[in-house]
Formats: C-alpha cells, sequence, structure tokens
C-alpha cells in the first residue's frame, strides 16, 4: 500500500528519514516510511521488526543551540489532543507515571539507537507497571527522525504529530475514545543524531467498568458481552469487568415470552446491575439499576 503524505518542502542534498511504530495490546506492527526527494511513504507490516544503528566510535555533534526538548514534548502533546478534538475525541491528560516511563525508553532507544517496542527486553505495560501506573489499557506509539540541516522545536514536534497521523496503525492508536492518560519522550542519539520520541497511552485501573448479572429465573440465561456468547445458571450472580464500555445483549428466540425491556441493548455503566427475572404474567424481563 502506498499513499501521499501532506507535502514538505525538501532540496535534493536534504534527506529526511521518518520510521514509526505502534503497540497495542501486545500486537506489534512496524511502519517503516522514508522520505527523500519525492514525498512518498512507504508501509511495510511484519509481526516482528528491529533496527540497531551501530555508525562506529564517533559521534554527531548536538546542534547549536541545542533543541530544547521538553518544549519539543510539549507541543507534541498538545499536537496530539488538538487532532483528538478535531477528530471529536476528549482531550488526554499529562501522566507523570506514564512520562516518566516514555523518558526512560526514548533514553534507551537513543542511548543503544535500536529501534522496537521490546529493545529492552520489555512490553510497554512492563515499563508503565514499572513507573507505578496501574492500568487497563496502554497503547504505545514510538518514532525517529533524523535531518541532517537540524530542526526547530515546532518542526520536529510537527514532523513526529503528522507522521503519527499519516500511519493508519499510530492514528488509531491517537484517537482511541477509551484512553485517558498520556505521557511524552523524547531523547537525542548523539552517535546517529537521531531523535527518538514515545508516546504512551493509558486508562487507567480505576476506570475499569465492574457491573452484575444476576439471573433470578429457574433456568440457564444466555447473554453476550461484546459479542463473545455466556451464559448464567438458574440463581447465579456473575460480575464482570470490561477495560472498555461493553455492550450487553441477552438472547431469546422470536416465540420467547419476554418483555421488551429483556430485548434492549444495554451498554453498562460502571456499577449498573441487571437482574433477570420473571414478572407475575410469567414473562421474563430485565431489570436494570
Amino acid at each position: 500500500m502506498r499513499f501521499h503524505p501532506a507535502e514538505k518542502n525538501s532540496r535534493s542534498r536534504k534527506k529526511v528519514r521518518f520510521i514509526v511504530s505502534y503497540l497495542s495490546w501486545g500486537c506489534l506492527v512496524l511502519t517503516v516510511c522514508i522520505v527523500c526527494e519525492t514525498p512518498v511513504y512507504g508501509q511495510k507490516i511484519q509481526e516482528v521488526q528491529s533496527e540497531s544503528a551501530d555508525p562506529g566510535k564517533g559521534t554527531i555533534a548536538e546542534p547549536k543551540p541545542a533543541l530544547d526538548l521538553a518544549r519539543v514534548e510539549q507541543l507534541i502533546f498538545t499536537g496530539t489532543n488538538q487532532f483528538r478534538i478535531q477528530e471529536k475525541r476528549a482531550p488526554l491528560k499529562t501522566n507523570p507515571q506514564l512520562a516518566e516511563a516514555a523518558q526512560f525508553f526514548a533514553e534507551y532507544l537513543a542511548h543503544t539507537d535500536k529501534f522496537s517496542h521490546t529493545a529492552d527486553g520489555k512490553e510497554p505495560w512492563d515499563r508503565t507497571t514499572k513507573a507505578g501506573y496501574q492500568h487497563c489499557i496502554i497503547l504505545e506509539n514510538i518514532a525517529y527522525e533524523y535531518n541532517s540541516e537540524g530542526f526547530t522545536a515546532e518542526s520536529l514536534a510537527g514532523d513526529f504529530v503528522r507522521g503519527w497521523e499519516n500511519s493508519p496503525g499510530h492514528r488509531k492508536n491517537m484517537l482511541d475514545p477509551d484512553v485517558q492518560d498520556i505521557g511524552v519522550g523524547l531523547a537525542r542519539s548523539s552517535r546517529t543524531g537521531r531523535y527518538y520520541a514515545v508516546q504512551d497511552f493509558g486508562r487507567p485501573k480505576s476506570a475499569m467498568i465492574t457491573f452484575k448479572v444476576s439471573n433470578h429465573t429457574d433456568t440457564t440465561v444466555t447473554f453476550s458481552i461484546d459479542g463473545q456468547v455466556l451464559t448464567a445458571s438458574a440463581g447465579y450472580t456473575i460480575t464482570y469487568e470490561r477495560s472498555r464500555p461493553p455492550e450487553l445483549r441477552f438472547q431469546w428466540n422470536e416465540k420467547a415470552n419476554v418483555t421488551q425491556a429483556a430485548r434492549l441493548v444495554f451498554r453498562p455503566p460502571n456499577g449498573a446491575s441487571y437482574t433477570i427475572r420473571t414478572t407475575e404474567g410469567d414473562a421474563v424481563t430485565v431489570d436494570s439499576q
């Protein structure tokens, strides 16, 4: 698959390389994008891919004046929220634990010039948990940029944000409707001059949705949660926890003697309770609280 991004101003001696990767719940998709004279991105999806650069023992001098990396991080955060608002998503809050995990990993990538979500032998949620973030959802975007002509804080942040926006997997992470928090990390490799950026998105464990299904009839009841078919035996109460807002449907045959309420599609909020019972007219109904 090939597609054209927003046009960039480039000259024949200028070579800009942007590589991005995202991870969501343990599924790794690596997207490699190279921009030279013609601004065309090539996308390649693989199960596992990593990269390591070894330019030798020398170093590439830091540009003068040095970029204010804290400002670049803030611009990435602001640009991400502007994109979410534009796409009718709630803005994210900065989280110090996610920021700590993202910065640690950005510095590790810059120090080693390796490029993989598991470059340090850990998964993203391992790093965020170590930093103290108790999660029910963790998503991660990583990328690096290099330009021999240098960057301004605005141009570097803009390149990172646009690159993620224009890559389907990274875009999906940026626009995930259920994450609430974000941490951004940024570091420069003195060996290659690359700037490595990390975005860690999270939904805290405290935001998990807990709800109950209670069967007060004398028969087994079948229902589905997000398409997964489940049952509740007579007299049982089952408590469910979900990371994302679920969809609950009770399953009846067309001729079943059930009320209209029993045929509704429910979207349980946290703390909801659904009781299946038999009415005085021997119809089955569902009471929601």
